[in-house]
């Protein structure tokens, strides 16, 4: 320091004592020097600065003694000891002072630590003032260093972070060094009586210690990093970093840390211990991908946890091609061959045959009965306890189940998935059943009921230590399709805009696809265009091209979408080319093969060309029959059985029967209302209109008042006409949309007036377009003034 700040607090402390030896145990920038010299001026005497110890003078005035940081200092003279005078004397925590602890234990000694030196308020406000003072405590803690020269806090200027790094971080211990960066991390640290942390660390009143020196936080981040960098090298201090890093429960740092000192198999423990493959659900798919890139190509493949682990990064990537190969270069093509996997006498580890009955579900693979009863026999491999084993093999079966419509029997595996996640105590996974159970009442057509478990996977998520990008958006996507079930679009017309693609690139499983592709096809359908649906659909047939099971699939939607826009013949030839035994005769051939159906994609391509013979052939003697004969089978979802309740009233109607129209109609809108779903309805649209068009079907309806609320939520939605069948009524905000782009207005400028985003404008165009009869903007101003909407 360029001047003498007066200390009056601690000088009279320290000449208020009669101890013959007082030591002022302190580091760099603390001001014990600047404490001696305040001591001199007073005494006029002179500060002794060297390794070699001052003999007592028997004058009155103390001895002063200031040791230098470096050396080793010889011993307290024995004079002092024996009362011939007093010695004060200035040293840093890690000079060993020979003498010292003797001195201590026959109360010869006194030692005033660093917090004793910290700089008070009330030493600040005379030099400062209220309220400089305060913030002066808030930006140092007190200490004197950072106090008196601020200058050297620039971020430019290296002096500081150079000064910590030699000054105060070298002779740290590894344990303090690893405490400090949790505290620059924003964590805390434990507040035991001797650690080396002050001046850096203050007391949060909770037992812990929190960092408390914000001015220089840049500056001692940077020689934190250097000095941890420094230690690492050696095999000692690696092993010291990486242990205090564990034992702090930082897990991922204590792994990398052995990773860069090239102790892989330190390493490895440490990721076999903090769940190995199922690492990522504690710790988060970036970690998880930092950890496995710290392990070489060749470390790696030795390794059956490793081999495995990389595997389902694959997966959670979406790339179950690369998740093949994987295995298939570690154990051969055995790996990937199920009869050897699973069959009795199988060589492979159960861990192996645990992951690869998971993979399963991301392949898309139809589960027999018979691999069904060996994969339950494999949970007698493992512990009654193995909660992640456990939970993760209802987790891999719950997919058959959907995708077989066993709902019932899904609901009770997501269930004890559930408790046995819970019980690992990995939100991470909890928040996957969650999404599960909110998906299978959404395809059962249940929205109330999924809101509830979207409610529940959204806590989930929220209880996650890291961030996971990827299953938020699954969130978004799952919140908006219950939102669409209420009739509200907007939501999923801004994810499709802006999430989709991000999306459609991460983690995939059958019953997440068939979810995506159907709300996504339906929603771009009815508000955007079928050229939009279909790219859509496109965009996964090309994402999915190596998957036959998700091609069937998709291909099934675009039908739907084809006959949603009037295009019948094209949706016929579009099922016809589809290579498989149910078709239009073997739904025509009705019976109990309808009945019996219950594989997802073979029930899905009945029901299609169901719908395709009720719009063609309506009047057809046998089709009422046919329907209930396909609304028997128990596999169908309350969803699907909507729909072709829908068909049975329209084909009803067509026969003349307007009594079995009524009634059939009563009992589908009276579940959606009780289900609290509109979206299976407004998918029907160009069955239910005529239906809602006839004044004695229509009006008998209205007559109900939850069916009223349906319809007019319907209307509200533009999903269909309104009473008088004006198709190019709009909603206020249509309108006012509408003429804001008469004036000229672009998407951009209509957004920051009406404060929306620009995905909802475009949203509310669709809809716009559509009412007016109209393709692009010009038509519509276009028309708009020829009917007289705008002037």
């Amino acid at each position: 320091m360029d001047r003498l700040v007066d200390r009056p607090r601690i000088i009279e402390n320290l000449l208020a004592d009669e101890t013959p030896v007082t030591v002022l145990n302190a580091p760099a920038g603390m001001g014990k020097s600047c404490i001696l010299q305040l001591l001199a001026r007073h005494f006029a005497t002179d500060v002794t600065f060297s390794t070699a110890a001052p003999e007592p003078t028997g004058a009155s005035a103390p001895v002063l003694w200031d040791i230098p940081p470096y050396g080793t200092p010889a011993p307290i003279p024995d004079g002092f000891l024996a009362g011939q005078g007093r010695l004060i004397i200035a040293k840093r925590p890690d000079v060993v002072l020979p003498g010292l602890s003797r001195a201590l234990a026959y109360r010869h000694a006194r030692v005033i630590d660093t917090e004793a030196l910290l700089m008070s308020p009330d030493e600040l406000r005379p030099l400062f003032g209220d309220p400089r003072a305060e913030a002066i405590l808030a930006d140092t803690a007190g200490w004197p260093l950072a106090v008196f020269n601020d200058n050297l806090f620039s971020p430019d200027d290296a002096t500081m972070s150079t000064f910590l790094q030699s000054e105060m971080l070298e002779t740290m211990p590894e344990a303090d060094l690893v405490d400090l960066r949790i505290l620059l991390d924003g964590g805390t640290a434990r507040a035991f009586e001797d650690h080396g942390l002050l001046p850096f660390a203050r007391p949060d009143g909770n037992g812990a210690l929190r960092f408390g020196m914000p001015s220089i936080t840049q500056a001692l981040d940077e020689a934190l990093h250097l000095s941890i960098a420094a230690r690492i090298k050696t095999a000692a201090g690696a092993k010291a970093i990486a242990e205090a890093f564990a034992e702090r429960g930082r897990t991922v740092d204590a792994i990398e840390t052995f990773q860069n000192a090239g102790f892989f198999d330190n390493a490895l423990r440490l990721f076999e211990k903090a769940g190995g493959n199922f690492f990522i659900y504690f710790h988060g798919p970036k970690a998880f991908e930092n950890v496995l890139a710290g392990f070489p190509r060749t470390y790696a493949m030795q390794s059956e946890e490793l081999v495995l682990s990389h595997a389902l990064q694959a997966l959670k990537q979406g790339d179950v091609s690369r998740a093949r190969r994987l295995l298939a270069d570690r154990y051969g093509d055995s790996a990937n061959d199920l009869g050897m996997i699973f069959s009795a006498r199988s060589v492979f580890s159960r861990e192996f045959r645990a992951f690869r009955l998971l993979m399963l579900l991301y392949e898309d693979y139809f589960f027999s009965e018979e691999l069904l009863d060996r994969a339950y026999a494999l949970m007698a491999e493992f512990p009654i306890d193995d909660h992640l084993f456990r939970g993760s093999f209802y987790n891999s079966v719950l997919e058959f189940y959907i995708r077989n419509r066993r709902f019932a029997e899904a609901e009770d595996v997501a269930q004890r998935a559930m408790y046995h996640y819970r019980q690992a105590g990995s939100p991470m996974l909890a928040f996957y059943i969650s999404l599960h159970q909110a998906l299978i009442r959404l395809l059962m057509g249940d929205a109330l009921t999924a809101r509830k478990h979207a409610a529940l996977s959204s806590a989930s998520l929220n209880a996650m230590g890291f961030e996971s990008p990827n299953d938020r958006r699954l969130q978004v996507l799952l919140d908006a399709c219950v939102e669409y079930e209420g009739g509200k679009a907007e939501p999923l017309a801004r994810f499709l805009s802006l999430e989709i693609d991000d999306f459609s690139h991460g983690e995939i499983w059958p019953s997440l696809l068939e979810f995506a592709l159907h709300y996504g096809s339906q929603a771009l359908g009815e508000h955007f265009s079928t050229i939009a649906a279909r790219s859509f659909l496109d965009r996964w047939r090309v994402y999915q091209a190596s998957n036959g099971q998700f091609q069937t699939m998709i291909s099934i939607r675009e039908a739907a979408v084809l006959q949603n826009a009037n295009r019948w013949q094209e949706a016929a030839e579009h099922l016809t080319a589809l290579k498989s035994r149910v078709d239009r005769s073997f739904v025509l051939a009705g019976g109990d093969e309808l009945v019996r159906l219950h594989e997802r994609d073979e029930l899905a391509l009945a029901l299609i060309w169901l719908r395709q013979i009720v719009y063609e052939m309506p009047g057809r003697e046998d089709l009422d029959g046919l329907i209930t004969t396909m609304i028997g089978n128990l596999h169908m979802t309350d969803r699907q059985r909507m729909a072709a309740e829908i068909w049975l009233a329209h084909v009803s109607k067509r026969q003349r029967n307007l009594t079995k129209a009524r009634a059939v109609l009563q009992k589908t809108f009276g579940d959606c209302a009780r289900l609290g779903t509109i979206a299976p309805l407004a998918e029907e649209r160009v069955f239910l209109q005529e239906l809602i068009d006839n004044q004695r079907i229509g009006g008998f309806l209205a007559t109900s008042s939850p069916i009223r609320q349906i319809i007019r939520k319907l209307r509200d939605a533009g999903r269909l006409a309104s009473d008088t069948g004006n198709r190019s009524e709009l909603s206020r905000r249509e309108s006012k949309i509408l003429l804001m782009i008469s004036e000229g207005a672009a998407n951009k400028f209509v957004a920051n007036t009406l404060g929306l985003s620009e995905a909802t404008v475009k949203f509310h165009l669709g809809n716009v377009y559509r009412k007016l009869g109209c393709r692009n903007r010009q038509e519509a101003i276009s028309s708009a003034r020829a009917l007289g909407l705008v002037s």
